[in-house]
């Protein structure tokens, strides 16, 4: 005689139990997207560059990218800091986004990453 090995007792017509979802994080849409890359910064939280130069959007700092020296550059880029992904994260909440400028020591290499986010987030 066999014996059958059964799974823990249940009474007929229980049901199964439910196994909870991680909660899925929702995407923004490509709208919102759009409004978060236009986003202008306060006025009091517009990123001051040493020389006096001022930005108050993600476009702006990789357009200025194109003509600041290199000196003022690495006071605000050096291997202890990155002050362009501190700016982007605590004021833009672009985490991500900081994320990778913040490995980029190069100002080419920023001004790259912050040109394919736009593009990225326009399309």
């Amino acid at each position: 005689m066999t014996q059958k090995t059964s799974s823990p007792s249940r009474k007929k017509g229980a049901k199964k139990p439910v196994k909870k979802k991680a909660a899925k994080k929702k995407r923004p849409t490509k709208t919102q997207q759009r409004r978060r890359v236009k986003k202008t910064a306060p006025t009091d939280k517009t990123f001051v560059f040493v020389d006096g130069k001022q930005v108050k959007n993600v476009k702006q700092l990789a357009d200025v990218l194109e003509e600041i020296e290199d000196h003022v550059f690495n006071h605000h880029v050096s291997e202890d800091k990155n002050d362009f992904a501190n700016w982007l994260h605590h004021v833009f909440d672009e985490i991500d986004l900081a994320k990778k400028v913040a490995g980029c020591k190069e100002k080419k290499h920023v001004q790259l990453v912050l040109y394919k986010h736009i593009s990225h987030k326009l399309w």
